[in-house]
């Protein structure tokens, strides 16, 4: 029983010690320049990652078409309100 105990303790250690020797598996670069040429790397404008500025867009898009028919209406077929040319009183 003693031994089987310092077997599992050993080997326990032994995991221990290789998973810190090992440290963690990283490809990209981390060197120190690499570092300084982007601190932000997840972020594309001051305060927004990608994702953000590509939501943005999109509601900044859909706003847009969605007040174009009424802005086509109000400027070049001016039914936004009735004349004003009539002789008569219209109450707008």
């Amino acid at each position: 029983m003693n031994t089987r105990r310092t077997t599992l303790a050993l080997s326990v250690l032994g995991l221990a010690a290789a998973s810190t020797l090992s440290g963690c598996a990283n490809s990209q670069d981390t060197s120190i320049q690499a570092l300084r040429g982007n601190l932000t790397p997840e972020l594309s404008t001051l305060a927004q990652t990608p994702y953000m500025v590509n939501n943005q867009r999109a509601i900044t898009l859909n706003q847009h078409f969605r007040a174009l028919p009424e802005d086509a209406s109000r400027l070049l077929f001016y039914a936004d309100r009735p004349t004003r040319l009539t002789p008569y009183p219209v109450s707008y």
